[in-house]
């Protein structure tokens, strides 16, 4: 029984290994985007969003698309020198994602701080590029959380309702995880097998929401009778990446139960 635990359990860390191994970005890479990037703050943000949603109502654009908005409406706001910092770090996460989704993506010879790809695929959902782009926000996580959730309410095109879908929510979640802002230990799932040894693999977007969800109804923080029980609100969705089966940034290791 012990010989078989301790197998489990190696099964279990050479997994999360291999998934910190094959992340496209470190934590501190991405400490270092929202050091570099202190003047991409949530008013900055709000017009980035209000600039990208006028160019692109179909809700897709090609990456080199949407950077060439983003930079465009940074510049109109602070002038030529305001650009995303250490942009070719974002720059590695669309690359990955696009050859993932089997686009491809040349990359273009990049100066230091600009965001500078051509890609020759399919375009990209803007959920997707704006969780990329969140990488660099200089906010708290109640802001980065903030702007996710509109993003999500603007692409399902709820109107003045103030909650989501949880289809919506697992396709962000999904985003997250592309993007490197997933916990590693927190992506890891029961496989199949459980005998002579379990065996773990990587959730899927939709079984890390299951596990959340389930943890949230357990503590009495989600509701799922009645017809509402697939809709979700800020505060819910907040709760759900603060799960142990999500930790989006790591807050499932904050030792505070205040959402602030």
């Amino acid at each position: 029984m012990m010989l078989r635990s301790s197998r489990g359990t190696h099964n279990r860390t050479e997994l999360r290994d291999h998934i910190e191994t094959m992340a496209v970005l470190d934590p501190m890479e991405i400490e270092d985007l929202r050091l570099a990037n202190s003047e991409l703050t949530i008013e900055v943000w709000g017009e980035i969003q209000k600039a990208v949603y006028a160019a692109f109502p179909s809700g897709e654009a090609t990456y080199t698309e949407f950077v060439s908005v983003v930079v465009q409406t940074m510049r109109g706001i602070k002038g030529e020198a305001f650009t995303v910092q250490l942009g070719h770090l974002l720059d590695r996460i669309a690359i990955a994602a696009m050859e993932e989704a089997e686009t491809g993506a040349t990359v273009m010879a990049a100066e230091e701080g600009e965001m500078q790809i051509g890609d020759k695929g399919d375009r990209m959902s803007l959920l997707l590029l704006f969780a990329i782009l969140s990488l660099a926000l200089n906010g708290g996580t109640v802001e980065r959380v903030g702007v996710l959730f509109d993003a999500m309410r603007h692409s399902s095109g709820m109107g003045d309702d103030e909650r989501v879908a949880e289809a919506d929510v697992v396709e962000m979640v999904g985003h997250l995880q592309k993007s490197c802002q997933l916990a590693a230990d927190a992506q890891i799932v029961l496989g199949e097998s459980k005998y002579p040894i379990q065996d773990y693999q990587k959730g899927r977007p939709a079984e890390l929401v299951a596990g959340g969800k389930k943890t949230m109804t357990d503590e009495g923080m989600k509701d799922l009778t009645g017809t509402d029980g697939d809709k979700w609100d800020v505060l819910e969705f907040h709760r759900l990446l603060r799960t142990k089966s999500i930790c989006a940034w790591g807050e499932c290791y904050v030792k505070k139960r205040s959402l602030d």
